[in-house]
């Protein structure tokens, strides 16, 4: 059974064309050059981490790394605390499941989408299938923008739909995957894809 949940964003739009022109001569900090103070004031407007000039030291973002299967157990954890919460038991990280989350991150990337139906017409169901998961019950959450695990589970537990996906109590299996950028222009990674399942 697969029920589709809204789509769940959490970004930040901005675009040089709405920054003033008097940023060049309103900023009074000397001895920086005009990339500099721009580079600064897009800082200010798209945050911290999110510009780097040529020869200047690289700030890393806060965020967890998304290339660790670290930031993916995390999640899990933090599902299931919620689910112990309501006397549940917990999920448990499933390889074939994690292989088709791989699979819709690389296709949502490829083809520049976030949502549950790829452009051409392609079901989460039908990536976990030609994984060979064969199961009785499945659900999908996604997530677009949240900098950490917590925030990314917050964030489903105050949606109704991908509150229903984490507390499910059919639901036993769950494959994660990410990708630190967006599949799409003007929002903000990383990307989570969340396969719940159960045989």
């Amino acid at each position: 059974m697969f029920s589709k949940t809204q789509r769940f964003t959490s970004y930040i739009v901005a675009s040089a064309l709405l920054l003033p022109l008097s940023l060049f001569a309103e900023n009074r900090s000397r001895g920086r050059t005009d990339l500099e103070r721009l580079a600064a004031d897009l800082e200010r407007a798209l945050g911290r981490g999110s510009v780097v000039v040529e020869g200047r030291q690289k700030r890393v973002p806060q965020l967890e790394q998304p290339a660790t299967s670290g930031f993916a157990e995390s999640i899990v954890a933090a599902m299931n605390r919620e689910r112990a919460a309501q006397g549940l038991g917990p999920l448990q990280l499933e390889p074939r499941l994690n292989l088709a989350a791989e699979d819709r991150v690389g296709d949502m990337l490829s083809k520049r989408y976030f949502d549950h139906v790829s452009p051409d017409g392609v079901n989460p169901f039908t990536w976990v299938q030609s994984r060979g998961y064969r199961y009785r019950m499945i659900g999908e959450n996604l997530a677009l923008g949240y900098r950490n695990s917590e925030s990314v589970v917050n964030g489903w537990m105050n949606s109704p739909g991908h509150r229903e996906n984490i507390l499910k109590s059919g639901f036993n299996e769950v494959g994660i995957a990410f990708a630190d950028t967006s599949p799409r222009r003007g929002y903000r990674g990383p990307l989570v894809v969340a396969l719940y399942g159960r045989r």
